[in-house]
């Protein structure tokens, strides 16, 4: 009978063991909730956009926050595809302008605020101008001053484009 017992208490301690191990060793993945954003952009880039829109909407379609590996891909020939796609997928600009024939990127823009005065900032977005010259795309940097008059927005985006053209990369 004792012995009965001794298995009994073994096997629920082995029961119990089991359970406990299992329950370290599985994976345990966070269950986030999220919630709906009112806008993609600030407001300040809304009226950016706004601007931008009011002036050259005939020329070009806008797109914000876009991210790297949305306007260019790594150079197969070169570099290993997954580590080039990596260093490009979490870099974004605030806007790209897209021919409205097949919404190809022809420039973007980052809307610079004092967070671009950072020094881990200012290292990425040096990154992200290397990156989108090599592949051809104009990078325009618009100084955020809490309001954008859309003909003088306009004129600096056709400044910066003149100007990355005369450029030799």
């Amino acid at each position: 009978m004792t012995k009965i017992i001794v298995a009994l208490v073994i096997l629920v301690v082995l029961v119990i063991a089991s359970k406990v191990v299992e329950g370290f060793f599985r994976s345990r993945k966070p269950r986030f909730e999220y919630r709906r954003k009112d806008c993609v952009m600030t407001n300040a880039e809304q009226e950016c956009y706004h601007a931008l829109v009011s002036a050259m909407d005939n020329d070009y379609y806008f797109f914000p926050q876009m991210h790297l590996d949305a306007i260019v891909q790594p150079d197969n020939a070169r570099q290993d595809r997954f580590y080039a796609f990596r260093h490009i997928n979490q870099k974004s600009v605030d806007f790209v302008a897209c021919d409205k024939k097949q919404l190809g990127p022809l420039f973007a823009i980052e809307l610079d605020d004092k967070t671009h005065n950072q020094p881990k900032r200012m290292e990425r977005d040096k990154e992200v101008e290397r990156i989108l010259r090599g592949a051809g795309i104009p990078l325009i940097r618009i100084e955020n001053r809490g309001h954008f008059e859309p003909k003088e927005l306009a004129a600096a985006v056709q400044n910066g484009i003149r100007d990355f053209a005369a450029k030799p990369i």
